[in-house]
C-alpha cells in the first residue's frame, strides 16, 4: 500500500509484485562504516548478507515469478 500512494489516480492496478532489487554500492559502503562504531546495530550482519544476496537481482526466477504474477492477476 506504500508504493499505491505514489500512482496516479488515473492508472489501475491490477495486480501486486515486489523484487527485493539491487542497492547501489554506497548501501554496502555504509553499512561497513556504521560497524567500526561500538553501538552499532545488532543487525548490520544481516543488512549486509542481504545486500550481498541482493546483487543478482532481479534474476530469472524473480522474472518468472513476476510473469506468475501477471497471469495471476485480474486483468
Amino acid at each position: 500500500n506504500q508504493v499505491k500512494q505514489f500512482v496516479d489516480a488515473s492508472n489501475v492496478i491490477f495486480g501486486e509484485y515486489m523484487c527485493q532489487g539491487r542497492m547501489p554500492q554506497s548501501v554496502r559502503e555504509r553499512y561497513l562504516k556504521m560497524k567500526e562504531a561500538p553501538d552499532h546495530p545488532a543487525n548490520l550482519d544481516v543488512l549486509i548478507q542481504n545486500f550481498d544476496c541482493a546483487l543478482s537481482h532481479p534474476d530469472a526466477d524473480d522474472l518468472e515469478r513476476l510473469r506468475q504474477a501477471v497471469r495471476n492477476s485480474s486483468f
